[in-house]
């Protein structure tokens, strides 16, 4: 029988394919705009605000800067690489993709089941997420994970992100539960695995792309591959 009652799963690239669905959504968006006006390629569009983007969620995450600072730069960005300086444009083109990225619904490959099964078997299931409140809700609606989930808990709610210990204490309180009786599921090596970890919460670091293999934590490439530590 499992020691664990209550799961965490992180949603984006745990469950969500965050990914896949960004990229979508940024191909929507280049068409949308007619960004060929600036770019020579999308490849050159998709380079520039992957590189800022990715930069902008450390900062966000260490509360080095705002949520409209990070929506805007991202797109100012290659818009100013390309010498467009239109900060209008740039919120513009992040309200429109942040639209299109909350319809997108691909999943990680067997996500859903895996839900499914663990539903079955009676567990208590929580989203932990560092994203966007209002974005976040619209991913889980419109991929119809929200029945899985028994409790949702968002840094943007919580006041406090990922890894920080004040965003799981909120986490466990919200399930009247000790950290011995969760497992928690993550894509993020730092703010998912480590940060619970340091917490006391036990975690299984989701790495399907074999990125990186790491000593003395569970390591998973498949999301049904979380059977064997239950």
């Amino acid at each position: 029988m499992s020691r664990y009652t209550h799961l965490f799963f992180d949603l984006d690239d745990t469950l969500w394919d965050f990914q896949a669905n960004a990229y979508e959504s940024l191909v929507d968006l280049f068409d949308q705009h007619q960004l060929n006006r600036y770019f020579t390629t999308f490849d050159q569009f998709y380079q520039l605000y992957t590189i800022r983007n990715n930069e902008l969620w450390v900062l966000y995450g260490a509360g080095s800067v705002t949520k409209d600072f990070l929506s805007i730069e991202r797109f100012s960005y290659p818009l100013q690489s390309v010498g467009v300086h239109n900060k209008s444009f740039a919120r513009l083109l992040n309200a429109d993709f942040l639209k299109n990225m909350t319809t997108k619904t691909q999943l990680i490959p067997h996500a859903q089941e895996v839900l499914e099964e663990l539903c079955a078997q009676g567990y208590v299931m929580t989203i932990v997420s560092n994203g966007f409140r209002d974005v976040q809700y619209d991913k889980l609606r419109n991929s119809r994970l929200i029945p899985y989930f028994d409790t949702i808990v968002l840094s943007e709610e919580v006041g406090f992100m990922k890894p920080d210990a004040r965003f799981f204490q909120y986490a466990l309180d919200k399930n009247k539960v000790t950290a011995q009786k969760v497992l928690l599921v993550g894509d993020n090596y730092e703010a998912d695995i480590l940060g619970a970890r340091r917490f006391g919460i036990d975690a299984l670091y989701f790495d399907r792309n074999s990125k990186e293999r790491i000593r003395q934590v569970q390591v998973i490439v498949n999301l049904k591959e979380i059977f064997t530590f239950l």
